[in-house]
């Protein structure tokens, strides 16, 4: 075990051999934790790293090294609290596992084994009934304790506590400051106390969630063996802000594996019509899909225009549903293969999808992390999965990425968002790109990422059209951008000739032979046809004649007539 010299060992997967020296069962004799796993989670083989978590927890907790014994000792025992040891000191321990690597298992299956209760808090009510209906399945009883429990509820959930019938308790940083928990939990020995979804203490505790700012003085109230922070995604920063608030400083474990997960592979599409670009993906990727919008008012509009064309298959999450909304909709999700889910980033933290095939962001996420975090419901089974980010050029988004820093960002969230914003414009790996801002220092070698498959292919780069290295970058993800030289050189042809509401008419199928360039489009809704002018509009490169004998008419702007120039140039060499 290396010392960090920061009161922090790191335990990666190189040094596990030397991590994992236990005492050996016998000759000839499986490891009973492997035997348990299998019979009650049905999981076929632990992971090394999933074996050195779960060691680690049994060992600090005191846990026996014997097989697991159905006898008083265990699951279904009383765990009301032992008298405690004065010089009892909580062990931490910081596991960074990536999506879908199999994180719940560390601490569900030590929690049959445990002379203790493991407390666990989840971020939001959806995990916390994820949760549930994964222990459910397993035939494993748990607590959950949230808001609006009415008073039968919340004494059914304490008598599963009392009788040990349940040895888990789910709740949320808020429910767990409530006195009247505080003051039931007391009664018990806590054995492992986890925050899972731990990097929620930095992105939501300094805004809308202080509750997750008392996690640590929670932790120090409840005084339990093993205090165990998971997430998937963390870099430098949120690591730090997880020592701070959550072990107060003191000294803990580091326990890591590559947050590369090489099953994904990770693109940019650049658009100048987000409605096209979402519907053409929709049509040539593979499903179940989920696609993460920003706001709440967005996924269900998206939904619905998504049916409307459609996709049948189609609704919306976020956490303003109700209860039974949401849990009606994970149901729905669980189970259908032909599913398009339009979705906050509520449902992008812990929720068990194993066969999730594309991810589509709408718009680029605050960090690295969250991305990473929401790309990773995809492929959780193992098999190939696509994470696409759709870049909307006329928004903004990508115009950030290629701009330097804002003066006077100093936060950390906003470094972050900083940090992570050339993501759309870049012209190299992107799995480097993600998990250096991860603190990575090594990364494989990629090739599955459209920037690194791109460079493999022997084809025609349009990027060295152009003058200069700006101009080329622009031109490189406008000349990818579906419609684009269509409508250019349509301008190009019959400027000053229509409006542009004739101009998007003659684009599509009512053009076809009556004019150059025209009736290109012919696949594309109007809607689509609207949104790829309106963009041309915006980035100025065509605009609309204001005064003259020309009024009201589709004119190229000189960096349209730059940028057309150039298309006219690819024309003649195809």
């Amino acid at each position: 075990m290396e010392d960090t010299g920061t009161g922090m060992s790191a335990v990666k997967g190189p040094d596990l051999v030397a991590a994992l020296a236990r005492p050996a069962s016998p000759a000839g004799a499986e490891d009973p934790i492997e035997v348990f796993a299998r019979e009650r989670f049905h999981v076929p083989h632990l992971m090394p790293l999933q074996s050195f978590v779960i060691a680690n927890i049994l060992e600090n907790t005191g846990y026996p090294e014997s097989a697991p014994d159905e006898g008083e000792s265990g699951p279904g025992t009383n765990r009301e609290m032992l008298p405690c040891d004065e010089s009892h000191e909580t062990y931490n321990q910081l596991v960074l596992f990536p999506t879908g690597f199999g994180k719940s298992i560390c601490f569900q299956l030590p929690a049959l084994l445990l002379e203790g209760l493991t407390l666990v808090a989840y971020p939001l009510l959806a995990l916390m009934n994820d949760q549930k209906r994964r222990l459910d399945e397993a035939h494993i009883p748990c607590a959950l304790f949230r808001g609006g429990l009415g008073e039968a509820e919340w004494r059914a959930q304490e008598e599963l506590i009392s009788s040990g019938k349940a040895t888990t308790v789910v709740v949320n940083p808020e429910i767990l400051g409530a006195p009247r928990l505080r003051r039931f939990l007391s009664r018990f020995t806590i054995a492992h106390f986890v925050i899972d979804e731990a990097h929620c203490i930095s992105e939501w505790g300094q805004t809308f969630r202080p509750s997750y700012l008392t996690l640590g003085e929670s932790a120090q109230a409840l005084s339990p063996r093993i205090l165990s922070a998971f997430t998937a995604t963390a870099g430098p920063a949120i690591v730090e802000s997880i020592e701070k608030t959550l072990f107060l400083g003191k000294g803990y474990r580091l326990v890591t594996a590559e947050a590369d997960r090489p099953n994904i592979l990770y693109g940019v599409v650049h658009t100048l019509s987000p409605t096209r670009t979402l519907r053409q993906l929709l049509l040539s990727c593979k499903k179940p899909a989920i696609i993460f919008e920003r706001s709440r008012p967005g996924t269900k509009i998206k939904a619905g225009y998504l049916k409307s064309i459609g996709f049948p298959e189609s609704r919306f999450y976020h956490a303003g549903l109700s209860r039974l909304e949401r849990k009606d909709i994970e149901t729905w999700f669980q189970t259908s293969q032909d599913a398009v889910l339009v979705s906050t980033n509520a449902y992008g933290m812990g929720m068990d999808k194993k066969n999730i095939r594309t991810v589509i962001h709408t718009s680029l996420p605050d960090s690295a992390e969250a991305y990473i975090q929401e790309a990773g419901r995809g492929g959780r089974d193992g098999k190939d999965s696509l994470a696409i980010l759709i870049d909307d050029l006329a928004s903004g988004s990508a115009a950030l990425g290629r701009g330097s820093r804002q003066e006077g960002e100093q936060s950390v969230q906003s470094l972050r968002r900083a940090s992570f914003s050339p993501y759309p414009a870049l012209g190299t790996c992107r799995r480097e790109f993600l998990l250096h801002l991860l603190g990575e220092k090594e990364t494989p070698v990629c090739g599955r990422c459209d920037n690194c498959l791109e460079k493999m292919q022997v084809s025609q780069n349009p990027a060295t059209i152009g003058d200069g290295a700006g101009l080329s970058a622009e031109w490189r993800h406008l000349s990818g951008a579906e419609g684009f030289l269509e409508t250019l050189l349509l301008c190009r042809a019959h400027q000053r000739s229509w409006t542009k509401a004739e101009c998007i008419r003659m684009l599509g199928p009512y053009g076809r032979g009556k004019a150059k360039f025209a009736g290109l489009l012919f696949g594309w809704t109007s809607e689509e046809r609207k949104e790829l002018v309106q963009a041309l509009i915006e980035l100025h490169i065509i605009h609309i004649i204001d005064c003259g004998p020309w009024k009201n008419m589709i004119s190229l702007s000189e960096k349209g007539k730059i940028l057309s120039r150039y298309a006219q140039e690819l024309l003649v060499r195809a």
